[in-house]
């Protein structure tokens, strides 16, 4: 009897001590999720405004019929969307306060923000700050698309400051083409600012669609460099601008590892606002103007590809858990490496830069300078659309710095880098970018 219960306690002893063992080799993997999922509701329910990095959509709405307006807007929140441009119908202009007044209840409700449409015409000047004056989560104008000529350049200036000076909260938002034919892209850049004044501007913004049927189109970077460097030069104004998430004629839908890339490739120019071009697939049918054939929702509601709709929802909230700290820094530099790859245009990594990569690969390194004259950051960019890459950096630390710091995205938190006789090295998935704060080790948190 004794031996018996000797070795039932052994037994019992012996499986309570695999299962410590057990609890004790998945608590790190339990902690970090719940780690991951306290900051994604910390950043659900923090107050969004313009001092935030804004995610949004071009068309975001499809007939309400299919899904009620409340819950279309819950979809959005879900997936990480915290700004609309178009707040309710695609281009609906309609200056009555009861309309107004929903919208603001709905988005506030959904810690979201959202531009007023108004087209370009200044006859809606005072209709719309009479129904969004008091409206705290309306947060600009939206005037113009893509000016595409002189006359229009002027009006959009014109039209930008006047909004500015009838209500000084807001800004007036212009977007800009990706290329202009009739001059260079740094010169009708140049001509919105002489036009509107960069102390009337809030976003600097362009779209770009890179993702082709005949590959990625490169050239994208050019035109960033140059919303870049003139944001820089002009005060250091916000930079917004359009990923990719449509399908229409010459494009592909972009997978999400061309999506992780079109977005790190902003946050690494150092744009502070990304509208998702688009949401929702535009048009009534499948031959209707550009030919638009697929998005992340088509346009009877219906999620073709939920699989890539996860990952995207999760992506925004990824680029959210940066927020706090890319709205405090400004890209004063984004270098490309990688020969080969050079695009005109853009700025080539010196050799006495303190990050230098140790394997040929194409990378931009982000030279970032904090607002608030702390330290400073670099973000290291895989521009690869397909291929995840363990990167290894030699690091020369300026004067007052000794390490590095990366911030988790997932979990906000900043986590001491390794480096191994003065390298580090990181595993960076297709079109990752990853953010380091310079620091001094006795300093590092």
């Amino acid at each position: 009897m004794i031996t018996w219960m000797m070795r039932f306690l052994c037994a019992l002893l012996s499986a309570s001590l695999m299962l410590s063992c057990a609890l004790a080799e998945n608590a790190p993997d339990n902690d970090y999720e719940a780690k991951k999922a306290a900051y994604r509701q910390q950043l659900m329910e923090d107050d969004v405004t313009t001092d935030d990095l804004l995610i949004g959509s071009w068309v975001s709405f499809f007939p309400f019929y299919k899904m009620s307006y409340a819950k279309q807007l819950d979809q959005m929140a879900a997936a990480g969307i915290n700004f609309n441009i178009h707040p309710y119908q695609f281009k609906d202009i309609d200056f009555t306060k009861s309309y107004w007044k929903r919208v603001e209840r709905e988005y506030s409700a959904r810690n979201m923000v959202y531009f007023i449409y108004v087209s370009d015409n200044v006859y809606n000047k005072t209709l719309a700050y009479n129904v969004i004056a008091d409206k705290e989560h309306c947060v600009g104008y939206s005037i113009m698309d893509e000016p595409n000529n002189d006359e229009r350049m002027a009006r959009a200036g014109d039209l930008t400051r006047q909004y500015h000076e009838m209500d000084p909260e807001r800004y007036g938002f212009v977007n800009l083409l990706p290329y202009y034919p009739y001059s260079t892209y740094e010169e009708y850049v140049q001509s919105y600012l002489d036009a509107a004044g960069p102390e009337n501007i809030e976003y600097l913004s362009h779209d770009y669609y890179p993702i082709r049927e005949g590959g990625i189109d490169m050239n994208i970077f050019a035109a960033m460099e140059v919303i870049r460097s003139k944001a820089y030069e002009n005060g250091k104004l916000k930079t917004h601008a359009f990923p990719q998430s449509t399908q229409w004629n010459g494009t592909l839908m972009p997978n999400i590892d061309e999506m992780r890339w079109n977005v790190y490739a902003y946050l690494a120019y150092g744009f502070k606002g990304l509208t998702w071009f688009n949401l929702v697939c535009p048009g009534n049918s499948d031959d209707e103007g550009e030919g638009f054939r697929d998005s992340l929702i088509y346009r009877d509601g219906t999620i073709r590809n939920p699989e890539l709709f996860a990952d995207f929802s999760d992506l925004n909230w990824e680029v959210r858990g940066l927020s706090k700290a890319l709205m405090n820094l400004d890209a004063a530099h984004a270098y490309h490496t990688a020969s080969a790859l050079q695009i005109a245009g853009t700025e080539t990594l010196p050799e006495d830069f303190m990050v230098q990569p140790l394997q040929e690969a194409p990378f931009v390194i982000s030279d970032m300078e904090a607002k608030d004259g702390t330290n400073p950051y670099v973000m290291l960019f895989n521009n690869d659309t397909a291929k995840s890459i363990d990167a290894s950096f030699a690091i020369t630390f300026p004067e007052g710095y000794n390490a590095l710091e990366y911030l988790n995205p997932f979990t906000g938190e900043y986590e001491l880098a390794e480096l191994v006789d003065g390298v580090l090295t990181a595993p960076f998935r297709a079109g990752e970018g990853r953010l380091y704060r310079l620091t001094n080790v006795a300093e590092a948190n």
